[in-house]
């Protein structure tokens, strides 16, 4: 044989012996990648109940401050609660689906499976709650009225709407105030979010929208000045946590150690300054940071 034609040989035996390498290298690639989507969704089901892909979050799409939905981009306080909370169970912002979402329907979202959890709702609301696991308090309002600008010496509560208009949200209203409502002869409008409530307000159907004051005030900074103003004088106080399914007590103590922990490293106080911060609305955390 050639000196040619021997090396020609070399090379093909040469060759021949690192495809197997690199067979075996291309197939450990190959499990290598399959298995690393895997150990993100291990870590989400080691931390919670939840799991797949994404984590489908119900909240409010109307609230500026608080839940606003705009351009398919979310901001506000709640938005910051929901997404730290998601993060520490696992879950990056990218993989967050959102879902509007309120009182009034929070128990057929999380009953269908709808979504996974739903952020910003009355931890109680004339005994509606059977069928949902809670998650700890984290933010106390009062329930309060928004009048127009030219009504603010008028309306100071709503001993002063006796013949006059509110309008509420539905699954928002406490019963006490309901209660105080037919007391001094108030008419209302139902309405199934606070844009139909502001649009009430705004265009003289409505004398005052009646809601959580945080929301309130929210709505009246994101208003050219001199619209709307906050009466300032709540009558009932309510708490906002996260609905969760029912039994699920795993869950429920991982997003209670999401929530505490979010208070204790700063990051509420950061949010609650960010949105509110320019406001004379002071927000009011429900929860005490570690000693």
């Amino acid at each position: 044989m050639s000196f040619s034609k021997k090396r020609i040989a070399g090379a093909a035996r040469r060759a021949s012996s690192r495809r197997p390498i690199a067979r075996r290298v291309s197939a450990a690639l190959a499990a290598l990648l399959a298995v690393a989507p895997l150990t993100a969704c291990t870590r989400s089901m080691e931390s919670s109940d939840i799991t797949g892909p994404t984590i489908t979050i119900g909240i409010a799409y109307d609230r500026p401050g608080v839940s606003l939905e705009h351009s398919g981009n979310m901001s506000g306080v709640d938005v910051d609660v929901a997404t730290y909370v998601a993060n520490r169970l696992g879950y990056s912002a990218d993989q967050i689906s959102w879902r509007e979402a309120s009182n009034a329907d929070r128990d057929d979202l999380l009953s269908r499976g709808d979504v996974n959890m739903i952020v910003g709702v009355h931890q109680d609301l004339n005994g509606t709650t059977d069928d949902i696991e809670f998650s700890q308090s984290y933010v106390t309002m009062g329930q309060d009225l928004l009048v127009r600008d030219l009504d603010s010496e008028s309306i100071t509560s709503l001993a002063d709407m006796a013949g006059k208009t509110v309008c509420v949200v539905n699954g928002y209203l406490e019963q006490e105030i309901n209660d105080a409502i037919q007391t001094y002869g108030v008419n209302t409008i139902d309405a199934k979010n606070y844009s139909e409530c502001m649009t009430a307000l705004l265009s003289g159907g409505a004398d005052a929208v009646e809601g959580d004051d945080m929301v309130l005030a929210g709505l009246a900074a994101n208003l050219p000045s001199g619209s709307a103003h906050l009466v300032g004088n709540p009558s009932v106080d309510v708490e906002w946590g996260i609905a969760l399914p029912q039994g699920d007590s795993k869950l429920r103590d991982n997003v209670n150690s999401a929530l505490q922990r979010m208070v204790d490293d700063g990051t509420w106080a950061t949010s609650v300054s960010t949105h509110f911060g320019s406001s004379s609305y002071s927000v009011r955390g429900a929860i005490t940071p570690s000693a």
